[in-house]
């Protein structure tokens, strides 16, 4: 399922093509988070039919004052849907499914305010988004021909 994966970026930036989002221009942080969820939930929608998203989300890494920390920073809602993560699959597992759309929002949310880094695996390309620095969300993918959809779709954003 996962077609490109490695262990840390430099490695990723080492071994696959990448192109980096980020925003277009100076903006309120607050709207260039809208433009990252927006893109992101856009990818998710390319990815609906047949491929998937699949997460690393490293709960196992947790703890209780992290826990608290991330969710100091996150509304109510936000919490519920976190809760949801936490709970789905066995603590040592890393990787998760997201068949719904809703949690988009709150992941991306986690990586642009640095509360916790996430990986994001589109099957459809495929490609791999990693997480975020300073606003920047490398995309790594294989094939030219793959990524061009993903680029409109971040340029429709605000983000190149």
């Amino acid at each position: 399922m996962i077609k490109i994966r490695f262990c840390n970026v430099l490695e990723g930036f080492n071994k696959y093509k990448y192109v980096e989002l980020f925003p277009k221009e100076d903006k309120e942080i607050k709207i260039v988070e809208e433009d990252f969820i927006n893109t992101l939930e856009e990818f998710f929608d390319l990815n609906s039919n047949e491929d998937k998203l699949i997460i690393d989300f490293y709960k196992n890494k947790l703890d209780h004052d992290s826990i608290k920390f991330i969710y100091d920073n996150i509304d109510s809602q936000e919490r519920k849907l976190f809760n949801d993560i936490l709970n789905e699959g066995s603590s040592n597992s890393i990787f998760f499914e997201i068949r719904d759309k809703k949690y988009i929002k709150l992941l991306t949310k986690l990586c642009t305010r640095e509360l916790f880094f996430i990986t994001f695996y589109f099957t459809k390309g495929p490609i791999l988004v990693w997480g975020n620095y300073n606003f920047k969300f490398p995309i790594f993918y294989n094939d030219e021909k793959n990524i061009k959809e993903y680029i409109d779709i971040a340029k429709s954003n605000n983000l190149f």
